[in-house]
């Protein structure tokens, strides 16, 4: 995860821009999904915080957009918990393989 890779792109009204980046090999993986509530609705900017399950260390976060989804990444094949806050309080922790 010790690389970057940035694209800077200026765009003037009305144009369309397209373009390809490589990714370098070591980009990782992603881990993506949606947070509902049990009511089955969205959950709109809730936070969703990997955790590095071996060592216990915190080290992507994300807010979830106004459907709920939400993707990190990328992240090294490896388990992580998956913290899920809803407002302040924690609501789940899921255990996923990314």
């Amino acid at each position: 995860m010790g690389s970057c890779l940035r694209c800077y792109i200026k765009t003037v009204p009305g144009e369309r821009v397209e373009t390809e980046l490589t990714l370098p090999e070591e980009a990782g993986g992603v881990i993506a999904g949606t947070v509902l509530r049990r009511s089955g609705e969205p959950a709109p900017a809730a936070v969703v915080l990997a955790v590095d399950c071996e060592t216990g260390t915190p080290l992507l976060h994300c807010v979830t957009d106004s459907e709920g989804f939400f993707l990190l990444g990328p992240l090294p094949a490896k388990l992580y918990d998956l913290h899920v806050y809803d407002g302040c309080r924690p609501v789940r922790v899921v255990r996923v393989e990314g």
